[in-house]
């Protein structure tokens, strides 16, 4: 098989799919560029790079596997119209144990002024900045998924109040996410404003896009966190910048931006209550370990012919 992984970044994938790979097969490294993209392409492995119609024939790529969970750079249409199955691995296992690490990381950072810190640290001074308490704390899950599940079972040994915002709750829910009360997303108000803390944990997709928008951002306590481990897209900048700038956001923990990579003289970067990780909530050794065998397989029942494990389409 001819396997070619295509964009400059998560440049640690192509070795561990390497390691995990049964047989002979011929990875190639392509830099995005139209005018070098290898042909016969029998598998493509998108990284965070655009894969559309013009690629796929360019190509003549066969078969689309995300070494991940996310598609949304993937032109489902385009795929479909040529027959090209489109597969992903879902985000369970070490991966969502690693994006919940990861978020909490990112939570905690916030909570004890990370970035004020370092400023002191600096500067000699001891004994500050005053950091807030975790524990006792009333934490949002927006989207109640595998990322959800695994945060959840986190986030109740540090003593919180766990709340849930979901489309469809129900007590089963509550109890299988160890929450203390879950609310529809109709219902949104009546949970953000207990909350302190807000992690945004939805699949992004064209309906979610623009989901969380500043009324929500406005219904939480004043000087609340908000960490998203999920994708951008989800969230109004603009309302997000003016919760920024009035205080009614006290921290904001980011591994996910509008534009990938980010600019780094974004200045919404340059905040002392911001802090940005690039895309690297998931990438952990036992995730990405994970994720190649689930690729592996996929790309050996692809070489035989068998039926595809997690495509995004029915009839692959």
């Amino acid at each position: 098989m001819r396997i070619v992984f295509s964009g400059h970044t998560f440049p640690d994938m192509p070795d561990y799919l390497k390691r995990s790979l049964a047989g002979e097969h011929e990875i190639l490294l392509w830099d995005g560029e139209l005018a070098n993209m290898p042909s016969n392409i029998d598998i493509l492995i998108p990284r965070a790079q655009r894969i559309g119609a013009t690629e796929m024939d360019r190509g003549n790529v066969k078969f689309i596997q995300q070494f991940g969970v996310g598609l949304d750079g993937v032109d489902l249409a385009a795929a479909r119209c040529r027959g090209i199955p489109v597969a992903n691995v879902p985000g369970t296992g070490g991966n969502a144990d690693s994006v919940a690490e990861h978020a909490i990381l990112l939570l905690l950072m916030l909570l004890r002024q990370c970035n004020k810190v370092r400023e002191n640290i600096r500067d000699g001074i001891l004994g500050a900045p005053v950091g807030t308490a975790l524990a006792g704390r009333s934490v949002c899950l927006y989207g109640l998924g595998a990322v959800a599940k695994s945060l959840a079972k986190r986030l109740k040994a540090f003593d919180v109040r766990l709340l849930g915002l979901t489309r469809a709750p129900s007590a089963e829910k509550a109890s299988e996410y160890h929450l203390d009360r879950c609310y529809s997303a109709e219902n949104a108000e009546a949970c953000l404003s207990q909350s302190d803390i807000l992690i945004v944990c939805v699949k992004h997709t064209s309906e979610t896009t623009g989901l969380v928008q500043e009324q929500h951002l406005r219904w939480l306590r004043p000087g609340a966190v908000l960490i998203n481990i999920a994708r951008a897209g989800l969230i109004d900048r603009k309302g997000l910048e003016a919760c920024i700038a009035d205080g009614q956001l006290g921290g904001v923990g980011l591994d996910v931006f509008w534009t990938e990579p980010a600019d780094a003289l974004d200045p919404l970067l340059a905040h002392p209550n911001v802090i940005m990780t690039p895309h690297v909530a998931g990438i952990t050794d036992r995730s990405l370990a994970d994720i190649a065998r689930a690729v592996a397989e996929n790309i050996e029942r692809f070489a035989v012919m068998r039926p595809l494990l997690n495509t995004v389409e029915q009839g692959f």
